[in-house]
């Protein structure tokens, strides 16, 4: 009796000591949700994770003063990485300078925010428009290297339109289908888009019965020879089957102002009068209260949304920064402008206006 008494004992003490085993450990990555963005990813701690956009695919840039106020989600070894029900894609670690190793949703680095307080804070959430919630997304972006912004599938393999098919209509079938499989989904209902997706999303009922998933109407799927994130072998293949980057700028509306242009996470868009065509006259303080709107690198693809007629491009800038342009003209935000449909540029001295289409 006494021997029992005191293995009771101990596993009281080891419970309270967190000791617990691995099925009742809470896992590694699970779900948070908030009625402004819906599910994202959490750590073990219930806190919520970002991923950093400048991060290359399986790789962290954020060190030093970044992952003080970013502090990376780590693990002691891979073998501990789980994920809660319902998280579909692959967890794996980075092995940072340092040594430590740092978790990744699909090869995207996952971050805490320091100002987060508690469980469902999420202030982090748009930062300096590079820190964003991780959603456990049916299709979001991923930078491929050689090809920027690039739309991909739930486990974040790349995906692709087919030329010859048609608005809602998919024309590939049998072997086509085997080669190219479309990306499915089992209802409407189940479909989460990425964060910062502007475009329409719906879907084409297959002969099959299942529910293809289409971006702007076409069509999505993948390549079979497609074996690893960032693969994007399907390429140009036979001129036919092509990746698809996701709009860079966006059209939107208010009665006030009209139709104008937006970037893809919503903020307002502006030109200046005093520039030219190709050319920025805005430097120093100005670009203080109007940063330009950039682009990673000359590989990004610009895509115009719906109702844009105009031409997308970009000039380098004095500091090497790539400046988006609209008919030629520099793009640039406002600096009061804090959430997507804030306008409050518009007019400013006589010489800053949204960007009309």
């Amino acid at each position: 009796m006494k021997s029992r008494m005191l293995l009771l004992l101990l596993l009281v003490l080891l419970v309270g000591g967190h000791l617990l085993p691995a099925a009742a450990q809470e896992p590694t990555v699970g779900l948070g949700q908030s009625d402004e963005l819906g599910t994202f990813l959490v750590g073990p701690n219930g806190m919520t994770l970002y991923s950093f956009p400048p991060d290359p695919i399986n790789n962290s840039v954020c060190y030093n003063a970044c992952a003080e106020n970013w502090p990376p989600l780590y693990v002691d070894s891979a073998d501990s990485l789980s994920a809660a029900d319902g998280i579909p894609g692959t967890l794996s670690v980075i092995e940072r300078a340092d040594g430590q190793l740092q978790v990744a949703y699909n090869g995207i680095a996952l971050y805490y925010w320091a100002r987060d307080k508690e469980p469902g804070d999420t202030t982090g959430h748009r930062v300096g428009r590079v820190w964003w919630v991780v959603p456990p997304a049916t299709v979001y972006a991923q930078r491929i290297p050689e090809l920027g912004w690039t739309l991909v599938g739930p486990t974040g393999m790349t995906l692709y339109m087919f030329k010859n098919d048609a608005p809602g209509v998919s024309n590939c079938v049998d072997q086509c289908a085997t080669n190219w499989p479309p990306l499915t989904v089992e209802s409407a209902d189940a479909f989460v888009p990425g964060v910062n997706l502007p475009g329409e999303f719906s879907f084409v009922e297959r002969a099959d019965s299942t529910l293809q998933v289409a971006y702007n109407g076409w069509p999505l799927y993948y390549w079979k020879d497609d074996a690893a994130i960032g693969d994007a072998k399907g390429e140009g293949v036979n001129e036919v089957w092509f990746t698809v980057a996701p709009e860079t700028v966006a059209l939107t509306s208010t009665d006030e102002l009209g139709d104008f242009l937006v970037t893809s996470d919503g903020m307002t868009l502006y030109t200046f009068a005093n520039d030219s065509a190709g050319v920025s006259n805005c430097a120093d303080e100005c670009l203080d209260n109007w940063p330009a709107f950039t682009v990673f690198d000359a590989s990004e693809r610009l895509v115009a949304g719906a109702g844009i007629e105009g031409e997308l491009g970009v000039i380098e800038r004095a500091d090497g920064d790539l400046q988006v342009t609209y008919n030629g003209m520099p793009l640039y935000f406002w600096k009061d402008d804090k959430v997507p449909g804030d306008a409050l540029g518009q007019g400013r001295g006589e010489v800053w206006f949204v960007a009309a289409p």
